[in-house]
């Protein structure tokens, strides 16, 4: 069977934007220019829906039930054995165990986002794809078996920089003068951005005119706007909630920093490294893979406030090496984490799984 003609089913149990998601638009989209017949069921409509229809891409809806419940099973059986796919890529761990009930003898590849906690939901895939070698370690230490799993990194979708937008973006975000350090994450504890205001203090010791500018929005925005309060940043301190102009931001910002306590893979930070920042990140998800040669960028260990603080610092104070790391995070990420790459190893994962799901039905 020849990639062009595979018709493949993606399935994901989420209806807004995040990783993930934004993950599986770009490989449909990838996988539609290659000439693959693509369709992505999801529970419901959303924002994912909405950029499905705006690539064109085809999709239904199974229902809000969850992983447990007979009617959104009943309907995910629906939509894939009325026009049966060659192959069921499922994305994260309930998409995986809803579709290992309902596939049949349809070979399933699931692709591990996160941390694996639990190895129930991937025991009917055939195959898992896992975006570091830490989320890989966590599936094989459950017992999963090596031969059955690899690693394909996410990619990104470079994104060109305008000229002059730089120092336009700081005159209006009030950052003329300021030493901008970015984070763009979900505001939630996992990601860590009470660690980064704690830092503050240490960090405007050193250099007064910083200023930490959180992206994102979620349940501590308020804990996190008090936490500034108290520590008496709150005016180096700019949450400014979702955004959709993150890569101006990007291109506005002096240095990058994810301080996440746990990731998956961490797409923001790639990001910010192919815009070419200098970036300080966490050894958790794929950080540790897109920093493997100690020349990217600075890695951190979780929960360090003087860590960050001190990472910080020494890209203020030596602006050479911050220009080394953001301009050898730039390249590597171009080399490394390009859609091509991720395209052709993610089809050489279907061709073998529908090969050997053939082998087992002898032939058919």
């Amino acid at each position: 069977m020849t990639e062009s003609s595979l018709h493949v089913l993606h399935v994901v149990g989420s209806v807004g934007i995040g990783g993930a998601e934004r993950h599986v638009l770009d490989l449909c989209q990838l996988q539609k220019a290659k000439g693959l017949r693509v369709r992505v069921a999801l529970p419901a409509a959303g924002a994912l829906s909405v950029a499905l229809d705006m690539h064109g891409i085809e999709y239904a809806l199974f229902g809000r039930g969850g992983r447990w419940s007979p009617l959104s099973l009943w309907r995910l059986w629906r939509i894939i054995h009325r026009d049966p796919p060659h192959l069921i890529h499922a994305h994260m761990p309930r998409s995986a165990s809803m579709v290992g009930r309902t596939k049949g003898r349809i070979p399933l590849v699931a692709t591990a986002h996160n941390i694996v906690k639990s190895i129930r939901p991937f025991v009917g895939s055939d195959f898992v794809i896992c975006v570091s070698n830490q989320v890989k370690d966590s599936l094989l230490a459950l017992g999963f078996p090596g031969e059955r799993a690899s690693i394909v990194h996410n990619a990104i979708v470079p994104f060109q920089e305008a000229l002059g937008a730089r120092d336009q973006i700081r005159a209006e975000m009030g950052w003329r003068h300021a030493v901008v350090i970015l984070c763009v994450a979900r505001l939630v504890p996992a990601k860590g951005q009470s660690y980064a205001i704690r830092a503050l203090p240490e960090i405007l010791s050193n250099e007064p005119a910083a200023k930490l500018v959180l992206v994102g929005a979620g349940p501590d925005d308020l804990m996190l706007r008090e936490l500034a309060i108290n520590l008496g940043v709150a005016e180096h301190v700019a949450i400014l909630g979702a955004r959709q102009d993150v890569p101006h931001l990007l291109q506005a910002a002096d240095i990058y920093l994810q301080p996440s306590l746990k990731e998956g893979f961490c797409i923001a930070f790639l990001e910010a490294m192919s815009m070419g920042l200098p970036c300080v990140g966490t050894r958790t998800g794929a950080i540790p893979d897109m920093l493997q040669y100690g020349d990217e960028g600075i890695l951190i260990e979780p929960a360090d406030i003087h860590a960050i603080a001190g990472s910080v610092n020494r890209l203020i104070n030596e602006p050479s090496l911050a220009t080394q790391y953001a301009q050898r995070a730039k390249a590597f990420v171009n080399e490394a984490f390009g859609q091509g790459r991720q395209l052709l190893e993610t089809l050489a994962v279907y061709q073998c799984v529908v090969a050997s799901a053939r082998n087992s039905w002898g032939g058919e």
